[in-house]
């Protein structure tokens, strides 16, 4: 919101300033209008960046109301991942959340391995932050995947077959 807010600002000043620029400095406005232009541009990107940070934030709350831990743990490494520039405070919060979420399931293997890597140790610092909290839940495992159903063959074991004499 407030990104929003400087974008219009500095596009109605902008559009303010120039007339006033006497037509010898033409340089000059041409000048501020790359300027505004550029300023405007990298204030949406930044501004896309935060909005899609929000949403992936609020995509992992729902799954981790929802009890699957697996799924919410995966929406906040993405916001850690991919929206970490410009840094706001979803990111902190995910982070959070996926120390919460790894405790549930109990899988402290980072992401990009290796599988015998504990992330406790390799993100010692960040773990440091929430170790009280984590260290009071206890695991249920990731229930957010259903068994398959039984096949016909667990259902009803074929019968013997009697040997021919």
């Amino acid at each position: 919101m407030t990104s929003l807010i400087f974008i219009g600002l500095i596009v109605l000043g902008g559009i303010i300033g120039i007339p006033f620029i006497r037509k010898q400095d033409s340089g000059l406005r041409t000048a501020l209008i790359i300027v505004v232009t550029l300023l405007t541009a990298y204030l949406m990107a930044n501004l896309e960046v935060v909005r899609r940070a929000h949403a992936a934030y609020g995509r992992g709350e729902d799954h981790f109301k929802d009890k699957k831990y697996k799924q919410a743990m995966w929406d906040y490494q993405e916001v850690q991942e991919f929206y970490y520039l410009p840094h706001t405070h979803w990111v902190d919060l995910a982070a959070e959340k996926e120390f919460i979420c790894r405790a549930y399931i109990g899988d402290w293997i980072p992401p990009e391995g290796p599988l015998d890597a504990d992330v406790r140790q390799t993100r010692a610092p960040e773990y440091e932050k929430y170790k009280a909290e984590v260290v009071q839940i206890t695991p249920v495992g990731d229930i957010s995947y259903q068994p398959a159903p039984p096949t016909t063959f667990e259902k009803e074991p074929p019968k013997k077959q009697e040997k021919k004499k």
